[in-house]
């Protein structure tokens, strides 16, 4: 408890340890609303198995919001073949159960379907009490979306958890909007924010509305699954409101809503102490992020199957130089720093100051199939890593997250820079696959291209005193692949001389063109496609990349 009952005006709810640091959703959100007046209780890890964990601290003044953090919940809790994951790398001690509790999964510390599952027990405990919802978790599923683990097309979370309104995106503005009109008395549902996900009894009458194909519709036929998707991209790029039928009820999702450079630099600008409540003692993943620093948000590269990009959106809006030296110059007072940047960047590190000159285009990818000619190139990004460790006490700055290699093909001058002096053993790129029409399925650059940069690393490497190795992200599974793409594959990167150590069979996340290819198994342009849902015969892929035998 962090008060005395009924003095906060918004309370948290979170599956893991709050972190005050700005990689971490909980950590932004709570900053921005004290930062305009507002007063906010934090619930970390309640036992949800009942409803009493959730009224710890009472009833709050304005709404409950439940935080379900940066990674879907079932993606957590389970590998990519079903099973149960034993860690937890955002719990103490990166374990995933509840210390004095067997390992089921009613003693998991983060339910599955963590939102709906708090929601429930907040209701429970406080009838009536205003719920927003947000996080990749609930941004990703407020339509109709696929789940991996049931194998169906479920309803929009809105329904089931049963939440106000529920925030898509980052949500730093929309929080605070929300807030402010909670306490003018607004009901939270019934207010069109940007960036906000309601329930409307009536299909709204309103100008720049693209409706979806329905819910019956999608759970009928998962090709109408496919077409939505393909239409929500199309209106977000376009700044339009979603409508999808949900039986009667309408999921309507505003237009999102806009950051810029000012908003990032006042966002990340704040007093984090880049601890947890108790301030003592780490997550590991609280442990591994402690040093790292946002440079933007958003990626234009628009890969298919990625998360993270469907949640911050393909616009870029970067930071200012001068916010990100003071909050390298900031790090410098933690009681924690030893000179070293774990990660220097965003979804994409190389993006900073990408910021699309034309503001709102209509191309889902600007690097997918050929690069936009308005995309500004990376040397921004390498002059900011030099600015950054010419700076008194900084002894490393990682490029840990890696890079995109193919806005490398042509500034050589600048990867030997980077390969010098900011990353470690490795250098990680994110390849995924080799063959041409698994990697457009993906909306990933072609096999040569990763050839000729592969050519370009190999050769710039023979120049270095240190040597580093060159680890790329292979996926295997994806809509579209085959056996003999595998076999292909494998001889592929033989050939290039890649280890073939980061393997994951691929997880169909809710909320990703991939997934719906996945459900409907067809391409974006309604040709069928091969989908292998059998986990024996993808293992068996994997292990063909690896060289390891199947489990």
């Amino acid at each position: 408890m962090m008060a005395a009952m009924n003095s906060f005006d918004v309370i948290f709810v979170l599956p893991y340890p709050f972190a005050d640091h700005p990689s971490f959703p909980e950590g932004v959100l709570k900053r921005a609303l004290e930062a305009f007046g507002f007063s906010v209780g934090v619930i970390e890890t309640p036992r949800w198995q009942s409803k009493e964990a959730f009224q710890a601290l009472g009833r709050p003044r304005l709404f409950f919001a439940i935080i379900s953090g940066p990674v879907d919940s079932l993606v957590v809790n389970y590998t990519a073949n079903r099973k149960r994951r034993k860690e937890d790398l955002y719990q103490w001690g990166g374990k995933a159960f509840f210390e004095d509790a067997p390992l089921s999964i009613a003693h998991k510390i983060r339910p599955d379907r963590t939102v709906i599952v708090f929601a429930n027990r907040l209701r429970e405990a406080f009838k009536g009490v205003p719920i927003v919802i947000g996080g990749i978790e609930a941004s990703l599923r407020v339509f109709a979306h696929y789940d991996f683990l049931e194998d169906r097309i479920r309803r929009s979370i809105l329904l089931d958890s049963r939440a106000s309104i529920a925030v898509a995106g980052m949500g730093e503005k929309q929080i605070v909007a929300l807030a402010r009109l909670c306490r003018e008395g607004v009901p939270i549902g019934d207010a069109p924010i940007r960036g906000t996900v309601r329930v409307c009894a009536h299909l709204p009458e309103a100008p720049d509305t693209v409706i979806l194909p329905t819910l019956t519709e999608g759970q009928s036929n998962p090709v109408r699954l496919l077409d939505a998707q393909l239409l929500t991209e199309k209106a977000l790029l376009a700044g339009k409101r979603l409508v999808q039928d949900h039986g009667g009820r309408f999921i309507v999702a505003e237009p999102g809503e806009a950051y810029s450079r000012e908003d990032l630099d006042a966002i990340y600008g704040r007093a984090y102490t880049r601890s947890h409540l108790n301030g003592k003692t780490l997550t590991p993943a609280l442990q591994m992020n402690l040093f790292s620093i946002d440079t933007h948000r958003g990626c234009g590269g628009g890969c298919a199957f990625c998360a993270i990009g469907a949640h911050q959106g393909k616009g870029v809006v970067s930071r200012s130089r001068a916010s990100i030296v003071r909050e390298v110059r900031g790090l410098m007072r933690h009681p924690r720093w030893r000179g070293v940047i774990a990660d220097l960047g965003g979804p994409s590190a190389e993006m900073v100051d990408m910021d699309c000159p034309e503001g709102s285009c209509a191309r889902r990818s600007c690097l997918f199939p050929d690069r936009c000619p308005r995309l500004p190139p990376v040397r921004p990004f390498v002059d900011l890593l030099r600015e950054v460790r010419a700076l008194p006490g900084i002894k490393k700055a990682f490029v840990g997250s890696g890079i995109r290699f193919d806005l490398f093909l042509d500034q050589p001058d600048l990867l030997k820079e980077i390969l010098e002096h900011h990353v470690g053993r490795f250098l990680r790129i994110a390849p995924e696959h080799t063959q041409d029409p698994v990697l457009a399925l993906m909306r990933k650059p072609s096999f040569e291209s990763l050839k000729g940069f592969v050519q370009m690393f190999q050769r710039l490497n023979r120049q270095l005193t240190r040597p580093v190795e060159l680890r790329p992200y292979l996926i295997v599974g994806h809509p579209g692949e085959t056996n003999e793409d595998v076999r292909e594959m494998a001889m592929r990167l033989r050939g290039l001389r890649l280890p073939a150590r980061d393997v994951q069979i691929f997880t169909p996340t809710p909320g990703t063109l991939s997934t719906a290819m996945y459900a409907a198994g067809m391409s974006p342009d309604h040709r069928p496609v091969p989908v292998e849902k059998g986990m024996r015969a993808l293992m068996a892929r994997k292990a063909l990349l690896t060289g390891t035998q199947a489990g």
